[in-house]
Order: C-alpha cells, then structure tokens, then sequence
C-alpha cells in the first residue's frame, strides 16, 4: 500500500482534480448545449448534481456519438469530483470505445489525462502513466499533467522521473503549490530531506491556508527529524483537513518525535479509523496501542 508520503502527494492531487478535469474534450462543443442542467450544476461546483443530470441526458435518448462522447467526459469528470475513481474509470473507457468505435481519436489528451486520476486513485500506477504519456503529446504545457506523471513515477518507484516531471510542474506554474507539494514528496522518497523541506516551505509560502501543502512541509520535517520546528504547521494542516488521516498521522509523528507521547498515541488511533488500509498509519496505530496506547 501507499505509504505516507505518497498519500501526501495523491491528496495534492485529489484537490486539482475537480477544476482540471472538468471539461469536455477538444473540437467541438455538440455536447455542452445538450444538458444545460449539467452545465449549471458543474459551474456551480455540484458535482453530485451535474452526476444525476449528465445520467438523466445520457438515458433519455439516443445521442450522435460525438455528443454521447462529450458528455460521459463531463461525467467522469463530475465522478472524479465526487471521489467515485471506479465510476469515472468505467465512464472513461466507455469513452474511449466510443471513439475506437466510431473512428474517433482515442488519444485525446484531455481523456487520457483524466483517466489517468482514476486509474491513480485506484492504485493502477502503470496504467495511468501510458495513458499520461499519451496525453502528455498534446498537453506538454499542462503542469497538472506533470503532477499527475510525477505521482506514477512515485509509485513505481522511479524517483528521479518523477523530480524531473515535478520540476517541469512547477517552471509551467511556479506559483501552484502542488508541484512544490509533489517534489516535496519525491525528495522524501530519495532520502533527501533538507531539500523536502524547502519544497515544502516553498509550498505553504504560496499557499499558506492549503492542508496539504502545511502537511508537506510538516511531514518534511518530521522525517528531517526536525519535527520541534513544524508542530504548529502540523497543527494548522490538521485544522485545514481535520477528515485526513495523513495530515492526522503527521501530527501525531511529529508529537512523538518530540516526546508529545500522551498527544500522540489518539492521534495514531484517530488516523487510523481515516485510513485504516494505509500500512503505515496501520504500523503506527499497532506498534503505538501494543505499547499502551488506546
């Protein structure tokens, strides 16, 4: 399973999703006067909404391929807003037979790359990265793109690529947290925390209110074992996204860390109850509780 680094940089991930994703793809426009409720619904950011209406047009009559294909985008997107990865998956391929179907372009990027959020999410990271590195031909100026390669990357294990796809997030958008967020992580990863460390001040220093950068540097510091110097970071990354158990198990780590133990030990437990299939907020919650902790 995905340790705590690799959460971090998902959660990143998880909050650009919404707005990224939600668009129809290019070269044509059949699809968005076809369903006006969904239009409304989706500018408003009511994805739950935009979900049951893009349903209600899609099974109320037969529509040209096209127009079907644009609208199931809009749901996939609407379903990775919801959080529902399954469903925009199904949504997405769905899509992409269309396309194969009909003689349609099945490498556009714009499908490639949402489906690629899904396929993530649901822990498939080679799959997301063909599909990225097919987008990535007609979206090279997409720095969410360059998050999403970096976040494959890391879960394959392939550190260095992902530095260089989170290098080029953050020249294409120096001033978005979440390539600073990514390669945070990253540098974790290769063991080089003084450089997390950074990423991650660079990162609250944009975004100094956003639970997951606050949690990037906190939990930067905490594996720099400098977790003295980020326990009111770590708090206000809780206060941010109190419903995270990564942001939650960071706090209780860095508490441990500077001997907080009667803090930390409900914590662990309270990130474990959000997160229960995380092996290391798991490891933590048993070695804690086996130690006298509830």
């Amino acid at each position: 399973m995905m340790n705590i680094a690799r959460v971090i940089l998902l959660a990143a991930v998880t909050g650009l999703a919404a707005p990224a994703c939600a668009q129809p793809p290019a070269g044509g426009a059949q699809g968005t006067g076809v369903c006006p409720d969904a239009n409304t619904a989706m500018a408003d950011g009511d994805a739950e909404a935009a979900v049951t209406a893009l349903r209600a047009c899609l099974s109320a009559r037969l529509h040209p391929w096209q127009t079907e294909a644009e609208l199931r985008v809009r749901l996939g997107a609407s379903q990775l807003a919801l959080g529902d990865a399954e469903g925009a998956l199904l949504t997405y391929n769905q899509v992409l037979a269309l396309l194969g179907d009909n003689g349609g372009n099945t490498d556009i990027p714009i499908v490639r790359r949402n489906r690629a959020v899904a396929l993530l999410q649901l822990d498939r990271p080679q799959d997301a990265l063909d599909d990225l590195l097919i987008a990535e031909r007609g979206m090279a100026s997409d720095d969410f793109l360059h998050i999403l390669l970096g976040g494959a990357y890391m879960e394959l294990d392939r550190g260095a690529e992902a530095i260089a796809a989170y290098d080029t997030a953050i020249r294409l958008a120096p001033d978005s947290p979440g390539g600073w967020v990514g390669r945070s992580a990253a540098f974790i990863e290769l063991e080089l925390m003084d450089r997390a460390v950074e990423d991650g001040r660079e990162a609250v220093a944009i975004a100094p209110e956003d639970g997951s950068a606050l949690n990037a540097l906190c939990w930067a510091l905490v594996k720099a074992e400098r977790a003295s110097e980020g326990i009111d970071i770590c708090r206000s990354a809780v206060a941010a996204e109190p419903e995270s158990g990564a942001i939650v198990h960071s706090l209780a780590a860095a508490l441990e860390q500077v001997g907080e133990v009667d803090e930390a030990v409900p914590l662990f437990a309270r990130a474990y109850e959000l997160e229960p299939d995380n092996t290391t907020i798991a490891d933590d919650y048993a070695r804690t509780r086996d130690a006298g902790g509830r």
